[in-house]
C-alpha cells in the first residue's frame, strides 16, 4: 500500500518540476496543435481555384495531325495561362496520378463515340459520372472539332462537378487553323458558369461567394461577375460521410447580383416560392450556379397538377417585369387615389408587357430578352390567378408549369351562372305577384288579394329553394376538390357560393312578404276607416 502511494507521490512532483523548469511548455504544445487544426481545415471557397479538365475530340475528317493536335492544346494552355491566370488551375500536385482519368489539364478525348456537336449533344450527366466516377475536377470542358465545307465547326459543352449537370451545346465557326485554339478559349468562356455558395440569407437579400474571386483573371472577360448577373440556387444533400448523395434545384427561384466586392457578393431573390432559402438544414450545403440564354426562345407548357393526360388550352398568361409585391404595391396606389377623386379610374394593367392564350395542346412560345432577362409568369384560368412565377426565357428549349387543376371552379362558375340565370327570373316573378297583390288591394279586390297572399306563403320558401341548390353545388365541388387535396380551388369555391348567397339574401329576404302583408292590412283599416274613399277615387 505505502509503496503504491510512493510511487503516485514521485510522479506527481516529476510533474510539477517539469512545470517549474518549463512553464511555457503547455502554450507551446496547445499553439502547435491550434497550427495543425488550421492547417487542416480547408480554404474559403473565394481562395480555391477552379480546377479544370479539357477533353478534345478530334473527328478523323478534321484534318488534323497529332502535331497539329498537340499545337493547338499547347497553345490552348499558354492562352488559358495569360487570360485567366491563378483563377484556373490545369495542375494539380495533390491529386493522385494513378490514371490520365484522376488528372487535370488538356487531354484528346478518345472515347465519344461521335467526334462531333451531335456526339457531345447525346451525352447526359450519368455518362460523365460513369466516366469520371472521381470527377477530381471542378469543371470539365468537352470541346469536339470538326470540319465544316473548307472550315472547322468547334463544339462544346460545360460539367460542373458542384451541380452535376451538362450545359446546353455551344457552337463556333472559324476558317483559319492557326486560330483554333483562340476560338476555342472563346467556346470555353462563353460556357464557363460560375459558382457561388450562399453563406447567409436576410429576408429577400443573400450573401454569396464565389469560387476563386480572390484570383482576378487578366482578362477581366473571362469569367468575372457583373451586376445583374442571374443564378440558380441548388441544394446538395451529404450523407454522414459528407458524400453527395443527391442535388435539387429550386423551382423558379433566381439570385440577382447586385453589389460585388473581392471576397462577397450580395444577390437578390426573386422567387415564386416562399422562404426556400430561409432556415439551417443539416448535412445540406446550399450553392448557386450562373444560367445565361442559349436559346433565342422558350417553349412554355402549361399541366394541371396531378394529371398527365390533360392539356391548358385558352389559359392567359401575362408577362410583366414587376414582381407580386410591387404589383400589389401599384393596385394600393390606384386604390388610394380613386378614394381621393371620389370616382373609379379607369381599369389599367400597365404593367403588363404581353399577354398570351394557350393553344390547344397548353403552350405557349416566349421570346428571349437580352436587355430583360427576367420576367414575371402571371398565369390565369378566367379572373382567377392560378400561378405566377418569374422566369429567364432562353436558358431552356422547353419548360412546364404545373398549375392547379382548375376544371372544378370552372364547373361552379358554370353551375352558378345557372343558378343566378334562375334567381333572376324567381326574383322577377316575385316582384310580378306582390305587384298584382297591390293593385287588387287598391281596387278593393280583397279576395284575390287574400287568395294572393295565400298562394305566396303556402309554397316552399324560394330563399329555402336556392339554398339548398347553392348547397348541393358547394358541397359536391368541395368534396371533389378535397380529393384531388386541392385547397386553391376550396378557397375559390368557397368564395364564389359566398357572392351567391349574398345575392340569394338580398333579393329574396323574406321580410318583403312580411312588408308587404303589413302594407295590405294598413290599406284595409284605411277603407274601413272611410268606406267612401275608393268610390272617390
Amino acid at each position: 500500500m505505502f509503496s503504491c502511494d510512493f510511487s503516485k507521490i514521485c510522479h506527481l512532483i516529476i510533474l510539477i518540476s517539469g512545470l517549474l523548469l518549463f512553464p511555457n511548455s503547455v502554450s507551446i504544445a496547445q499553439t502547435t496543435a491550434d497550427t495543425s487544426s488550421l492547417a487542416t481545415q480547408p480554404q474559403h471557397i473565394s481562395l480555391q481555384p477552379y480546377r479544370i479538365r479539357i477533353d478534345i475530340a478530334y473527328a478523323p475528317e478534321s484534318r488534323l495531325s497529332q502535331e497539329n493536335r498537340q499545337q493547338i492544346q499547347q497553345q490552348l494552355k499558354q492562352i488559358i495561362d495569360r487570360s485567366i491566370g491563378e483563377k484556373w488551375i490545369l495542375t494539380d500536385t495533390k491529386i493522385k496520378k494513378s490514371s490520365p482519368l484522376n488528372s487535370l489539364g488538356i487531354y484528346e478525348n478518345n472515347w465519344l463515340p461521335l467526334a462531333s456537336g451531335k456526339g457531345l449533344q447525346r451525352l447526359n450527366s450519368e455518362d460523365i459520372l460513369k466516366r469520371y466516377p472521381n470527377h477530381p475536377f471542378d469543371k470539365l470542358f468537352l470541346i469536339s472539332i470538326e470540319q465544316d465545307g473548307i472550315g472547322y465547326l468547334i463544339s462544346g459543352r460545360e460539367f460542373d462537378s458542384y451541380s452535376r449537370q451538362l450545359s446546353p451545346l455551344s457552337t463556333r465557326k472559324t476558317f483559319a487553323k492557326p486560330f483554333l485554339s483562340e476560338i476555342i478559349l472563346e467556346s470555353l468562356r462563353d460556357l464557363f458558369s460560375a459558382v457561388v455558395t450562399i453563406d447567409s440569407v436576410n429576408g429577400n437579400q443573400v450573401i454569396v461567394s464565389e469560387q476563386a474571386s480572390q484570383y482576378p483573371p487578366p482578362d477581366p472577360s473571362m469569367g468575372t461577375l457583373q451586376k445583374n448577373f442571374y443564378f440558380i440556387p441548388f441544394f446538395r444533400y451529404l450523407n454522414r460521410d459528407r458524400e453527395v448523395k443527391s442535388i435539387q434545384f429550386i423551382p423558379w427561384t433566381y439570385l440577382v447580383l447586385e453589389e460585388i466586392n473581392r471576397k462577397y457578393a450580395t444577390c437578390l431573390i426573386s422567387s415564386g416560392l416562399r422562404g426556400v432559402l430561409n432556415g439551417s438544414r443539416r448535412r445540406v450545403e446550399t450553392f448557386a450556379i450562373r444560367v445565361k440564354t442559349k436559346y433565342p426562345e422558350t417553349k412554355l407548357s402549361l399541366i394541371p397538377r396531378g394529371t398527365s393526360f390533360q392539356t391548358s388550352a385558352g389559359i392567359k398568361v401575362q408577362i410583366s417585369p414587376l414582381d407580386p409585391q410591387q404589383v400589389r404595391q401599384r393596385q394600393r396606389e390606384a386604390k388610394k387615389q380613386k378614394e381621393l377623386k371620389k370616382s373609379p379610374p379607369p381599369e389599367s394593367q400597365d404593367y403588363i408587357t404581353g399577354e398570351f392564350l394557350t393553344n390547344r395542346s397548353g403552350t405557349i412560345t416566349l421570346q428571349a430578352d437580352s436587355q430583360h432577362p427576367l420576367i414575371w409568369l402571371y398565369v390565369r384560368s378566367g379572373k382567377a390567378l392560378v400561378a405566377n412565377v418569374p422566369y429567364i426565357p432562353g436558358i431552356n428549349r422547353e419548360i412546364n408549369i404545373q398549375i392547379p387543376d382548375d376544371r372544378i371552379r370552372l364547373s361552379v362558375e358554370g353551375e352558378l351562372a345557372v343558378l343566378n340565370g334562375e334567381l333572376i327570373e324567381a326574383v322577377a316573378s316575385l316582384s310580378m305577384k306582390m305587384s298584382r297583390i297591390r293593385k287588387w288591394a287598391k281596387n278593393s279586390d280583397w279576395k284575390k288579394v287574400d287568395a294572393g297572399i295565400g298562394e305566396l306563403e303556402s309554397g316552399i320558401s324560394p330563399k329555402q329553394i336556392f339554398d339548398d341548390k347553392l348547397n348541393v353545388i358547394q358541397v359536391s365541388a368541395v368534396e371533389a376538390a378535397q380529393a384531388q387535396n386541392n385547397r386553391s380551388a376550396q378557397s375559390r369555391i368557397a368564395s364564389l357560393c359566398r357572392e351567391t348567397s349574398g345575392r340569394i339574401e338580398r333579393f329574396l329576404d323574406p321580410t318583403g312578404i312580411i312588408d308587404l302583408k303589413t302594407e295590405i292590412n294598413d290599406l284595409k283599416q284605411l277603407q274601413k276607416k272611410d268606406p267612401n274613399r275608393r268610390k272617390s277615387k
